[in-house]
């Protein structure tokens, strides 16, 4: 039996820079079926070889899930951490929000990059979401997981 406990630490109520760029981290969570096997996957469009989050400078992150039964959880926060790194991340914000199910699809937050970091620091955070299955009667039914990816702040250093 383990004796570590598990905690999940939110992201920092307000942004840890006032941070505006172009255009945001794209990071889609893909999870559906594919020849009888649930798939999960992580893509970010911008390099499509990467299954992290690699901030290289202070940025909006965006999180998008795929598919059509994953919903960010309502019970939990969409985005939290596994160690206390409110002052690298915060000022998560919802979009994507769908009326029929009351749920989200899209979330966005401030990352401040780690200047003098060590090259690929990682910074364990997790997706909170609300799987949807139906009832026999079209009731929906939510099953809340977990999915941790990591983010790498700063990441590796390119060869």
């Amino acid at each position: 039996m383990s004796a570590w406990n598990y905690k999940q630490y939110a992201l920092a109520p307000l942004p840890p820079l006032d941070i505006t760029c172009e255009k945001p981290i794209r990071f889609n969570v893909i999870l559906k079926a594919e020849d009888g096997k649930i798939v999960l996957r992580y893509e970010q469009p911008d390099a499509p070889d990467r299954n992290y989050i690699a901030i290289t400078q202070d940025t909006v992150v965006e999180v998008a899930l795929l598919g059509d039964q994953v919903y960010f959880s309502n019970e939990l926060d969409a985005i939290t951490t596994k160690e206390a790194l409110s002052s690298f991340y915060g000022g998560l914000e919802y979009d994507g929000y769908d009326e029929k199910l009351d749920r989200y699809k899209i979330v966005r937050f401030r990352a401040r990059y780690n200047q003098g970091g060590r090259y690929g620091t990682r910074h364990r955070f997790n997706i909170n979401v609300d799987l949807l299955q139906l009832s026999e009667c079209g009731e929906p039914h939510w099953i809340t997981l977990s999915i941790d990816p990591d983010i790498k702040n700063p990441p590796p250093k390119a060869n």
